[in-house]
Order: structure tokens, then C-alpha cells, then sequence
């Protein structure tokens, strides 16, 4: 009878998961934390804050007027003939900006830092989606620990059983030392549980700009599976939430201003100068205004080209943007679909799948009891109620790493 309870009190202990101490669950609130601090950790998100900002830069850059040109010059004559004409020359000249072609020149300027706006949000929401992700690996070792632990401690007792009950007149010692060869392969993958573990941490702290051997307390999934989002409604907001998308929408928008730009660069190039004469002796002799214009109708065909060339980029700008769109709209849909599956296998495994497996396994335990089961029955029911618990974690872990996805697709509001 002694034996007996010691078999069911192994077995209540193996049904189910041990409390752990010091934990942190991944929700929302800590998963946001990771990203922020990768957003300002990691240099892939620092170097687009940085381009970002040049771009800014470059707005201002953008001139309407050019440098003026002076000149100065000095006539080598007789004295005579300075003195009339007079012998120093200085003059001013200043070319006027071309109509519509400055406002160009500052929208495509405006477009692209727009554009380096959108791509350092992106490479700040992969900086946060690349901690997250590692911080679910981390949260999946340790609900693998803690599983392997239960485990072991199952064995462990399962392990005193079966010498009580080898100790008995007729009873065996084969089961025993089965059990104890079960033990040592169980904690041989609690230590490499283990293992994986520290190279799971180093990995999350190398992603956060942490020392490599920060210490990490034990991370825990969600106890049931988060809300999938519906993927038409994420679809529908592809165009104002993918920071992507919304890059190449300015970058289109830049290519339109360059078909302008290419447009009002072929009118004729008109500078204004100022010419005055002074003899050095101290009189002013004249002034001349004068007024320079090119003439770019030799070049009409290069001019033309140009254009062209402009209008196919931006036409080519508008195709992208619609691709861009459709193979976000696709990945969308994976990750929604991952999630959705994963989620609804976790809810399985978790009730109907698990409740058989344990009434089975009590079952085959009972049996082995009464001698009417052989042990590597109950071996396998246990490893399949081990298995059942480990898969219904893993499914929670790769519905948060499609949400995380999703999030990186179609941020959040």
C-alpha cells in the first residue's frame, strides 16, 4: 500500500507544472520593454536615426539661389588710355534660379527624408522583433527546464517505487534498473537544457548591448494562447502602418519630383552681372548692367532623355510600391495563419489531447501496479504526456514569434 501511494504521488507531481520562483512573464508590458531598449542598443536602429537625421540636413541644404561670382581685372595699357577707360574692372555676376525648379529640388529632398524616416522606424521595430524573439527562445528553454525537472522528479520517485517493489519475494530488479538508466538519460538532457539555455541568454544580451554574461531570470510564455488579429484587417492597414511600404511610397513620391526637376532643368539658364570701370587713380569711369542666357535648345534631345528617363523611374517607383504591397499582404497572412494554427493547437494540447494522455497514462500505471502492464508501456505513456506538455509550450512560443512578426509587418497603433 506504501508503494502505491508513492506511484500516484509521482504521478500527480509529473501532471503537472512545478511553481517557479522569480519569473517574469512575456505580455506586452515586458515584451515592450525588450524592443525599446533594443531600439536604442542596437547600431542597425541607431545607424537609420542617424541617416534619417542627414537626410533632415539635406533639406535645408537645398538652395534657391546659387553662389554669386566676382571678378576683378586690371587693363595693361598706356596711361593715357587707363586714365579713359579706366584701368580697374570689377564685377558681379548671379545667375536666377529656374522657376519650379527649387520647389522640385526641396520636395524630392522632403520625399527622401521622409523615406529614411520610415526605414529607421523599420530597422527599430527589427531591432525590438529580434529581442523578442530571442526572449521567447529564452522563455521556451525554461519552460523546458522546468518540464525536464518535473520530469526527473517523476523518475526519481518512480525510481524508489520499483526497488520497493524489487525488494518484495517475488519481485524483479530489471525495472529498477530500467528506471534508473531513464533517470540518467533525463538529466543528460536537463544539462543540455541547460546548456542551450546560457546560449540563449548570451544571445538576448548580445541583441540588448549587454555584457554577455548578464544574468536573465527564468522568462515564462503566456499560460494561454493571446488573441490572433483578423488578417484582412491587418491587410487594410499595410499602406499607413508598414514603415517599408511607406518608404518606398516617398521614394515614389521622390521619383515624381525628379520628373520635375528633369522638366524645368532644360529652360534657359538667364544670370544677371554688373560690370563697373574705375581708374585707379581714383575716378569712376561706368557701369554696365548686363543680362547672360543660355540656350539649351541645342541639347533638346538630351533634355528630352532625360525626362524620360525620369518618368519611367517614377512609373517603375509606382509598380514597386504595389509589389511591395502584395508581398507584405502575403506575409501578413503566413504569420496570421501560424498564429491562428498555433494557437489552436496549443488550446488542444492543452485540454482534450492532454486529459487522454494523463487518463492513459494513470491507466497503464495502475496497470503496471497490479502486474498486468509491462514497464516500458508506462515509459512510453509518461514520454508521451512529457511530449504533450513540451508541444503545448512550443505551439505558444511560435504563436508569440508569429505575432511578432505581425507586429514587425503592421505595427500597432
Amino acid at each position: 500500500m506504501k508503494t502505491m501511494m508513492h506511484i500516484f504521488t509521482g504521478c500527480w507531481i509529473f501532471s503537472r507544472i512545478l511553481p517557479v520562483q522569480a519569473s517574469h512573464t512575456l505580455d506586452d508590458d515586458f515584451l515592450s520593454r525588450l524592443r525599446t531598449e533594443a531600439a536604442h542598443a542596437h547600431p542597425a536602429a541607431v545607424a537609420a536615426k542617424q541617416r534619417a537625421a542627414a537626410t533632415g540636413q539635406d533639406v535645408r541644404a537645398v538652395r534657391l539661389w546659387d553662389d554669386p561670382m566676382v571678378g576683378l581685372g586690371f587693363m595693361a595699357a598706356d596711361t593715357l588710355m587707363r586714365a579713359d577707360q579706366g584701368d580697374l574692372l570689377f564685377g558681379v555676376e548671379q545667375k536666377l534660379p529656374k522657376p519650379g525648379l527649387f520647389d522640385a529640388q526641396r520636395r524630392k529632398a522632403e520625399g527622401m527624408h521622409r523615406a529614411a524616416v520610415e526605414n529607421a522606424r523599420s530597422s527599430t521595430l527589427a531591432s525590438g522583433a529580434e529581442a523578442a524573439r530571442n526572449a521567447i527562445e529564452l522563455a521556451l528553454a525554461d519552460e523546458s527546464i522546468t518540464l525536464q525537472q518535473t520530469q526527473i522528479t517523476w523518475l526519481t520517485t518512480m525510481v524508489a517505487n520499483a526497488r520497493q517493489m524489487a525488494a518484495a519475494p517475488m519481485g524483479s530488479s530489471i525495472d529498477a534498473l530500467r528506471m534508473e538508466t531513464e533517470l540518467a538519460k533525463e538529466q543528460q538532457m536537463l544539462d543540455a537544457a541547460r546548456r542551450s539555455r546560457e546560449g540563449f541568454a548570451r544571445k538576448l544580451n548580445l541583441t540588448l548591448g549587454r555584457p554577455l554574461d548578464a544574468p536573465w531570470p527564468e522568462l515564462k510564455l503566456p499560460a494561454t494562447p493571446p488573441p490572433v488579429p483578423v488578417a484582412l484587417t491587418e491587410i487594410a492597414r499595410i499602406g499607413h502602418a508598414n514603415p517599408k511600404l511607406r518608404a518606398m511610397q516617398e521614394m515614389a513620391g521622390a521619383a515624381s519630383a525628379e520628373t520635375r526637376m528633369a522638366d524645368r532643368e532644360r529652360l534657359p539658364e538667364v544670370s544677371v552681372g554688373i560690370d563697373t570701370r574705375t581708374y585707379s587713380g581714383g575716378d569712376w569711369r561706368s557701369t554696365m548692367v548686363g543680362v547672360k542666357m543660355s540656350l539649351p535648345w541645342f541639347n533638346e534631345g538630351s533634355y528630352q532623355a532625360r525626362i524620360s528617363a525620369a518618368q519611367n523611374r517614377e512609373l517603375a517607383a509606382a509598380r514597386d510600391v504595389e509589389t511591395m504591397r502584395r508581398e507584405i499582404a502575403a506575409m501578413v497572412l503566413t504569420a496570421a495563419t501560424e498564429a491562428a494554427n498555433a494557437a489552436a493547437q496549443a488550446r488542444a494540447y492543452a485540454g482534450e489531447v492532454h486529459d487522454k494522455a494523463q487518463q492513459t497514462t494513470q491507466t497503464i500505471e495502475a496497470a503496471w501496479i497490479s502486474s498486468k502492464a509491462p514497464l516500458t508501456d508506462l515509459l512510453d505513456a509518461s514520454r508521451t504526456l512529457f511530449a504533450i506538455h513540451l508541444e503545448e509550450r512550443r505551439f505558444i512560443a511560435m504563436e508569440q514569434a508569429a505575432l511578432e512578426e505581425l507586429h514587425t509587418l503592421v505595427p500597432p497603433r
